[in-house]
């Protein structure tokens, strides 16, 4: 756990990017059985993802998260969001003992190191890099649920925004614009499970990250992945983590600690990010 405020971090950082990517080729179906929302094809297959899709206040859950790379580890973590404001997640690895927090906000992003007594507060901008990702956009990413950067979870009010068609047996997303010289493209199974998440700078052949997903469940909030497999490049490192939720509470009290800790000392994202190394 040398490094946890870091990777955690880094964690966000690549998820933040994955939702500024793209892809125009098909993933892989799920090969997931679990319940999912299913519904009839018809001649519009964005309106098809769209019904699949449930509204939603807050989440809480527990689960597992695997990190390698530079730095490797794995842990128990807590989730914990309320939608369009916050994001919450807590890491457990031993004994439910809390080690590292991270908070993202609307336009503020902490972490706190307890192993070190360190902690960073920061504008949420460090990692978003003038792209207008949203917290909703990346709650939607942690769940796979697609989304229009900037504009929210995919719906009848932005899906002029999205080409949709279908491949084989997949349908496929990939929205309009384009965003820092990337583009992204999601792909659902033929019952309409999100499958993929894909990246890929304008002009590339090879992809610069990805998410894989599975275990898609029928939830309150509609289908809502219970893991999370995906990796990129980031400054020539090989980052890929796992991201696994157990059952999640949907729809009620939860609780977001925004509170730094007496005593402990601020690190810059300077400082932060040129520990990579370590």
């Amino acid at each position: 756990m040398k490094n946890n405020l870091i990777t955690i971090t880094l964690l966000t950082f690549l998820v933040l990017t994955t939702a500024c990517g793209a892809l125009k080729k098909t993933a892989t179906p799920s090969t997931s059985t679990q319940n999912t929302t299913v519904t009839t094809p018809t001649d519009d297959p964005c309106d098809e993802v769209i019904t699949t899709l449930g509204d939603w206040s807050t989440m809480q859950t527990s689960g597992n998260i695997k990190l390698s790379g530079s730095s490797s580890f794995s842990s128990s973590v807590q989730v914990r969001m309320v939608r369009d404001k916050s994001i919450y997640i807590s890491l457990r690895p031993v004994l439910g003992i809390e080690v590292g927090r991270l908070v993202i906000t609307a336009d503020s992003l902490y972490a706190v190191d307890k192993v070190h007594k360190r902690y960073i507060a920061e504008k949420v901008s460090i990692l978003t890099a003038g792209i207008p990702v949203t917290v909703s956009d990346v709650q939607d990413i942690f769940m796979g649920r697609p989304c229009v950067i900037g504009q929210g979870t995919l719906s009848e009010s932005n899906k002029a925004k999205v080409h949709a068609f279908r491949e084989d047996n997949s349908i496929i997303l990939s929205p309009v614009d384009q965003y820092k010289g990337y583009g992204y493209t999601y792909a659902f199974d033929k019952s309409n499970r999100i499958t993929s998440l894909y990246i890929v700078p304008a002009g590339a052949t090879t992809t610069a990250y990805q998410a894989k997903y599975s275990d898609v469940r029928s939830t309150p909030a509609g289908n809502v992945a219970h893991a999370v497999n995906a990796n990129a490049n980031v400054d020539s490192k090989k980052i890929a983590f796992s991201l696994s939720y157990k059952n999640i509470e949907w729809n009620g009290e939860v609780k977001i600690d925004q509170g730094i800790p007496n005593g402990y000392k601020r690190m810059s994202a300077k400082d932060l990010f040129s520990l990579f190394g370590e």
